[in-house]
């Protein structure tokens, strides 16, 4: 972190090399139409002065130092006929972008808007369209010009508006159906490690959106990307660098309905809360031994709580706004006559929310016609803060036109500080349930830093291109203190007739000699620090073989090398007291509340015997740390390829090779028992793929892919340690024999792309599984979770796209309304089967895999009045019920059920272009997240809503969906309306 505000600082420095106001600039990028490869060598000219310079390996041109004026270039290329763009506008302090796509007969000049990027204008939908046509792989993304239109705060947002693409608790990336464990996270290049220790998967909501150039998803693969991933590789990547020195400053607020300036329940933190960091006030004591130095007899146990002190103190308070920050520059000086570019941004988003979810447990039963019984019914209060800081400073160098290097970083603190406060009945439908009172006080902070360093070189003479990569990732996972405190008591003790019994009080569920999910005053602290080391090195030589075919050999290779420590540790006070001996716990402490049972007068020895009296004993803490509470893992991976990229004339084109991926992975821990395993897993795989790309005319392509990819393990999929999730109420544990699963995949993609940032694509796919590993529910153990490999799996669809201008659609005059009106839409309609016809007590021979949801469907409408500058934009996302949980022999599956969200935006740019004003609504439908437990019915469903089903769920009767009069509700959470606005200045 003091490395990268150094990297910051520095940048400020920058505007020293301020560059001249009476003056202007034009510049641009040449791109291959037919490739969308950037061309190097072309030669531009200035026809005014007759000055000419050459686009470098990037496909960059620029002439600086421009009078105000009008200006003509003529970009020179021997595979294409030249062209002369004219009237061109150079005004002083700005840059005229002129970006050129050459084809064969035709070679057509785009003209940027405003401002784009200097490297590459990676915002533009219309460039995001050219690299999707001329990709070796089937691609789908979202650039940084639709982001702006939306509501959307963090990358997790913006993923969900992509093709095929949905987004699981706001954070985890489901890509074609599949859930995050099949998906692959890349930053700038880089790979980056889970940020979760509970599953194998990345937190998407830590990167801010607006930090983001585009996000792009790679669902085929080639040889030269990695091979872990079936659903696809999601590629960030930030902010790149400007060709002009900027400042940029916005701000904003949001009010949600049901949290905003309503009351709110939490606990004394600590001073750096806001940031995101715990400041040791949660920490855990170091008056506290570890745990092989913990006292073991109880007298000790009790003088340590006499120096140990906690607050367990509730406070109340109104929730305040929603609020967010960010500034913003950039920079493009020359050093010594080289260029160098700098952008750097700080962000900072506060996140308050209040929700409610209803959590019910049931005593299931599988069997037909036989109902199951609920077992506990609770009502959640879940309040909320959310800290999302993250710092971003990009360097560019470029040494000559032919050589340069980069320097990317980015560090981003996301915390979560809950309060959870819990009410209800254990079992509600006995004479005289019980009644529970229970909070947890949840702190988790993860800081991520990802730096790359990169450098892209080409030798004139052979035109051989030589990429390299190496970055370095960190992540750090802490809860420094997860807090329960439970109390119970009888609803009516002995007189079910009287429901305000004067005799019924709270009593503290404190144990003799345990701590557990079941008692109170227990305590979590955790950490988890993960280091990640890669580098690449890719070479690419262009030749034509048989003095006619247009070949690019590209080979390369690369490695891993990641290390993980996780460490837990489990406290909780217990009663001291001596059964048959000479102290009694002081049973009047059980009734205190909250903020009085443990005070430091009821720690420890209270009254000492004397005489042939007991003594009177408190609280004395207790260390309930399991051996599988920690573990320590380390992995490495080395890979090398070779793929080939034959061009056939004018319209085929083979990307086809190879990829060896060598893998090694090793974990050491300790089972409860004291057990020791140690796990070493050694796998060497040879994974070809091919892709073909015919294209039907120079708009129209179509693709056909075969590959084969893996999916491996994560260490905590493998690790003995067990979770309790007091949110979920379930317990989470790894599995150690666990396999890697293997996927054949087959694409078949035709793509329309009229021009103009339009598309209509249609994609059939199928995928293969051999061991794909899921999220079980173990039926030797109420309550918990694990993970499983089963057989095998098929998972096949239609992903359908399609973005078009009104006017296009309706052949309006292009002067019209309609010219300023963009619809779009995309639509995945998804099967899986997962064979469990050996599996006991499954309800079939088949069900749906894991995670994966029957369709996913996205929609929207956007106007842009660009004569008074203002834009509106109105989008719709829905996925489609998903397993969340497989169940057992003694329980259903566990659903989650389709949800439906509706997004609005309206923003007006004023100034001369340089302030924006957005009014965004986000969740307009709030509607309710419920997972549920089918009771299998017989229904049968005719007319559209049997077409319906029968179309986007597979199952004309729709019996795996909710049906809320007879199927279980397990949880049920309700969410408000988000409304905000901002204000973007820019300088």
């Amino acid at each position: 972190m003091k490395a990268i505000i150094t990297l910051f600082l520095i940048s400020l420095s920058i505007p020293a090399f301020a560059q001249d106001k009476n003056s202007g600039a034009i510049q641009g990028k040449i791109t291959d139409g037919k490739t969308g490869e950037t061309i190097p060598f072309a030669d531009i000219e200035l026809i005014q002065n007759g000055s000419k310079v050459q686009s470098d390996l990037e496909g960059i041109y620029k002439f600086g130092k421009l009078p105000q004026g009008k200006y003509s270039v003529k970009v020179i290329y021997t595979e294409y006929p030249s062209i002369t763009i004219t009237d061109i506008d150079v005004v002083n302090n700005t840059v005229a972008v002129i970006d050129v796509v050459l084809n064969d007969t035709v070679a057509s000049a785009i003209d940027g808007e405003v401002v784009v990027t200097a490297r590459r204008n990676r915002e533009s939908v219309n460039d995001l369209y050219l690299k999707q046509k001329t990709a070796p792989n089937f691609s789908d993304g979202i650039p940084a010009e639709v982001i702006r239109r939306s509501p959307d705060k963090t990358a997790g947002d913006a993923l969900k508006r992509i093709s095929g693409a949905s987004i699981q608790d706001n954070k985890f990336a489901i890509i074609r159906g599949l859930n995050d464990r099949y998906n692959a996270a890349y930053l700038n290049g880089g790979p980056l490690p889970s940020s979760e220790s509970d599953r194998k998967a990345f937190s998407f909501d830590i990167f801010p959106a607006n930090m983001l150039d585009n996000i792009v998803i790679s669902k085929t693969a080639t040889p030269d990307q990695p091979a872990e991933f079936a659903g696809g590789i999601i590629s960030i990547n930030t902010k790149s660098i400007p060709e002009k020195k900027f400042y940029s400053l916005s701000m904003g607020t949001g009010y949600n309905t049901i949290t905003t300036f309503k009351a709110q329940q939490t606990y004394k933190g600590g001073k750096m809360d806001w940031l995101g960091l715990d400041d040791g006030a949660r920490k855990l004591s170091s008056e506290v031994p570890s745990a092989a130095d913990f006292p073991l007899t109880i007298s000790e146990q009790a003088a340590l709580a006499q120096r140990f002190s906690t607050n367990w103190a509730l406070v109340d308070k109104k929730f305040s706004p929603n609020y967010n920050l960010q500034f913003a520059m950039g920079f493009n000086p020359k050093i010594k006559g080289r260029e160098l570019g700098i952008i750097s941004s700080l962000t900072y988003n506060r996140t308050f929310n209040y929700n409610e979810t209803t959590r019910r447990g049931y005593a299931n039963s599988i069997t037909p016609g036989v109902p199951s019984q609920m077992e506990t019914d609770y009502l959640d209060k879940n309040n909320s803060e959310q800290t999302l800081a993250g710092l971003l400073v990009n360097f560019s160098y470029k040494l000559n036109e032919n050589n340069s290097i980069g320097f990317k970083n980015i560090y981003s603190i996301n915390s979560d500080d809950r309060l959870i406060n819990r009410t209800g009945e254990i079992g509600p439908l006995e004479n005289d349930p019980v009644l529970l009172r229970s909070n947890a006080r949840w702190f988790t902070s993860n800081n991520i830093y990802s730096g790359q360093l990169n450098g892209e070189h080409l030798l004139k003479s052979s035109k051989l291109r030589i990429d390299w990569l190496v970055s370095y990732s960190n992540v750090k996972r802490t809860i420094p203190s997860l807090n329960r405190s439970i109390y119970t008591r009888y609803k009516y003790l002995t007189d079910p007739s009287n429901p305000n019994p004067t005799d019924t009080v709270w009593t503290a569920n404190i144990a003799s000699s345990n701590v557990g999910p079941s008692y109170g005053g227990g305590m979590f602290f955790s950490q988890n620090n993960e280091n990640s080391v890669s580098a690449r090195l890719d070479f690419t030589y262009p030749t034509l073989l048989f003095k006619k075919l247009k070949t690019d050999f590209k080979v390369g290779g690369m490695g891993q090398i990641r290390n993980r420590e996780f460490a837990a540790r489990q406290l909780g006070y217990t009663k001291y007291g001596v059964v048959g001996g000479n102290i009694d716990f002081k049973q009047e402490l059980l009734y205190l509340p909250e903020d009085q049972i443990f005070a430091p007068e009821n720690m420890g020895l209270l009254q000492a015997p004397s005489g042939g009296s007991n003594g009177v004993g408190g609280f004395k803490l207790y260390d309930g740390t399991k051996n599988s509470d920690s573990y320590k893992a380390n992995s490495d991976l080395y890979a090398g390829y070779l793929m080939i990229d034959n061009r056939f004339k004018n319209d085929m084109r083979l990307v086809w090779g190879v990829r060896t991926e060598f893998f090694n992975q090793e974990l050491t821990a300790l089972r409860d028992d004291k057990s020791e395993l140690k796990l070493n897993t050694k796998k060497l795989d040879v994974l070809p793929s091919l892709n073909y790309i015919y294209s039907i005319t120079k708009k129209q392509n179509l693709r056909f892919s075969y590959a084969q990819t893996l999916n491996r393990p994560e260490y905590r999929e493998l690790a003995p340690f067990a979770f309790f999730d007091f949110n979920t109420n379930f317990v989470v544990s790894g599995n150690d024999s666990l396999l890697r699963a293997s996927i054949q995949n087959l694409d078949l993609r035709y793509e329309f792309f009229p021009g103009r940032g339009q598309i209509l694509s249609g994609t059939v796919f199928y995928k293969h599984f051999t061991n794909p590993i899921e999220q079980i529910s173990r039926p030797d153990v109420t309550s918990e979770v694990s993970y499983k490999n089963v057989p095998t799996a098929q998972n096949y669809g239609l992903e359908i796209e399609a973005r078009s201008l009104v006017s296009a659609l309706i052949n309006a005059d292009t002067s019209s309304f309609f010219e300023q009106l963009t619809v779009y839409t995309n639509l995945s309609i998804i099967r899986s089967t997962v064979d469990v016809s050996n599996v006991l007590g499954s309800a079939g021979s088949s069900r749906p895999l894991q995670g994966q949801s029957p369709y996913v469907f996205n929609a929207g409408i956007y106007y842009n009045n660009v004569r008074h500058n203002w834009s509106m934009t109105l989008s719709l996302n829905k996925v489609g019920p998903r397993i969340a949980i497989v169940g057992n022999v003694n329980e259903p599956d566990l659903w989650e059920n389709s949800r439906t969200f509706v997004d609005f935006q309206v923003s007006k740019t004023f100034w001369k272009n340089k302030a924006e004003f957005k009014l965004n609504a986000a969740n307009l439908l709030a509607q309710k997240q419920e997972f549920y437990q089918n009771t299998v019915g017989e229904e049968s469903r005719n007319g559209v809503s049997g077409l319906f089903n029968t179309i986007f769920v597979g199952d004309k009767n729709n019996r795996t969906g909710l049906d809320t009069e007879t199927d279980d509700i397990v949880w049920s959470t309700v969410f408000g309306r988000t409304f905000s606005a901002s204000l973007s200045i820019r300088f």
